[in-house]
């Protein structure tokens, strides 16, 4: 074999080196035969940076299986990469417009709020994610709970992929709760080329929280009661004005 530059899957080039291995082999005790082996292969230099690259990938994907503080999971990640319909102009017209309305509450004045995850996923993606520098954003209801996931690709990151989770709660003027954040630093495709829920690590929620700020501030000072979900993918949600 001769020296050479391999690429490996996944982009990651490795370049060849000799190591170089010697020593003492006895036959017999009247013979002594010294030989020299040469392996062309991985440089000590090589094995070192490999190592390190495989430890810090094993660390990163890692982290979303055993950081206890991550609750995005399986399930919301795999909800986010659910295939709804986000680029519909009137439906994010119809989320804006309730907004809109819920902003002009005098206080004290109740309300029922209903939206379907394609009203606000196509609001966040067509009207507020480029507001706020993301790309490919998605909103996805999560079935049997009071939360949802939003997701995209932050310029702020890189455009490395995220996905935020949130609770609804009964704070007036937040209603919307962040409870965990995660980017994808190592990002694999399924055969239809959508991410697979794999190479997540966990965020300090702080640092999404100007996205927490931004999406409490579009529905005003309101002060959530409940949250029904009396079809699927749809949302019925009552409060009172604040």
């Amino acid at each position: 074999m001769s020296d050479e530059k391999r690429e490996e899957p996944g982009g990651v080039n490795v370049e060849g080196g000799d190591v170089t291995v010697g020593g003492d082999v006895a036959g017999r005790d009247a013979v002594k035969t010294t030989t020299t082996t040469t392996i062309v292969g991985f440089s000590p230099k090589d094995v070192q940076r490999l190592i390190i690259t495989v430890g810090v990938i094993v660390f990163v994907t890692a982290g979303i299986f055993f950081s206890g503080g991550l609750a995005v999971g399986f399930v919301a990640l795999r909800e986010l990469n659910r295939t709804v319909n986000s680029d519909n102009p009137p439906a994010a017209a119809r989320f804006e417009s309730a907004l809109a309305h819920l902003r002009a509450l005098p206080p004290g004045q109740s309300f029922i709020f209903e939206f379907t995850e394609e009203e606000i996923s196509s609001y966040f993606r067509l009207s507020l994610a480029p507001q706020i520098g993301v790309t490919d954003g998605r909103v996805r209801l999560l079935d049997k709970s009071s939360q949802l996931v939003v997701g995209g690709q932050a310029s702020d990151w890189g455009n490395l992929p995220f996905a935020a989770t949130f609770e609804l709660q009964d704070t007036p003027g937040a209603p919307l709760r962040l409870t965990s954040a995660a980017i994808q630093v190592l990002q694999l495709k399924d055969k239809d080329n959508k991410n697979l829920p794999f190479g997540w690590v966990f965020l300090p929620t702080p640092l999404l929280q100007p996205l927490a700020s931004n999406l409490n501030n579009l529905f005003g000072n309101v002060q959530l009661t409940s949250v029904a979900a009396p079809a699927p993918q749809t949302w019925t949600v009552s409060g009172v004005a604040r």
